[in-house]
């Protein structure tokens, strides 16, 4: 089974018979969350990250969309309750307008997705290794920002992978970018990643403990994921 990236960008505005099934299908908890949140898009955010972890898993597993439920380890990585499905592998992340998930494969996997925002490169200094902090600063100046967030995403998806979330402090390790242009984490030079651009206001990485990535991720539209909780719940 190959591991697959998807992406899904967050809409302004849902129908409701859209956001009706959504909701219906999220945990009890996820509902509840939703309701507290003051902006919309922080609730569409959530339910749609956990609507298509649902829905791929579902294909993975067999399983209706809504018979899944989940579990996180004590550093707040989540994974699969059903001990028939242990070694069913995924990670979601999401910011701004996009969700990411990455699913499949046989080893442990990470994401994050960040939303480009100016910051105080001061910042780098306090989360950093001395490696990495060199490398931003002998960056030209209109690419700091960019690999800043490049740096920070790459390193999200790594301590995601590893489970251990930051709990695992950013400066104990680098990312280091290789000769080719691909990058490595100094703690597991095994370890393959991707890094890109999913438009001008979001920087994504991803992380495999030995699997293979793919060079791009699926783009899922919201009428997909709608069409696809569709069938995918009404089947025995």
């Amino acid at each position: 089974m190959m591991v697959t990236i998807q992406v899904l960008q967050v809409p302004a505005e849902l129908p409701g018979s859209y956001w009706n099934l959504f909701l219906s299908h999220v945990s009890e908890e996820r509902r509840a969350q939703a309701s507290r949140f003051v902006h919309l898009a922080d609730a569409y955010r959530s339910v749609l990250g956990e609507v298509l972890t649902r829905v791929t898993l579902s294909r993975l597993t067999g399983l209706r969309p809504g018979d899944l439920s989940f579990t996180r380890n004590k550093y707040g990585k989540p994974s699969l309750s059903l001990s028939n499905y242990d070694d069913v592998h995924f990670n979601v992340s999401h910011s701004g307008d996009w969700i990411a998930l990455i699913s499949g494969g046989n080893a442990d996997l990470g994401v994050d997705v960040e939303k480009i925002a100016p910051i105080d490169m001061k910042i780098a200094e306090r989360f950093f290794s001395l490696t990495e902090s060199q490398f931003l600063a002998a960056e030209p100046d209109e690419m700091q920002l960019e690999t800043f967030y490049r740096l920070w995403t790459l390193k999200e998806s790594y301590i995601k992978a590893v489970g251990m979330g930051l709990s695992m402090p950013l400066d104990s390790f680098s990312m280091i970018r290789n000769a080719d242009g691909n990058w490595h984490s100094s703690e597991a030079a095994a370890y393959p990643f991707l890094s890109l651009r999913l438009d001008h206001g979001h920087m994504l990485a991803a992380c495999s403990a030995g699997e293979a990535l793919p060079t791009q991720p699926d783009v899922i539209t919201i009428e997909e994921l709608y069409q696809a909780l569709l069938g995918l719940s009404q089947k025995s």
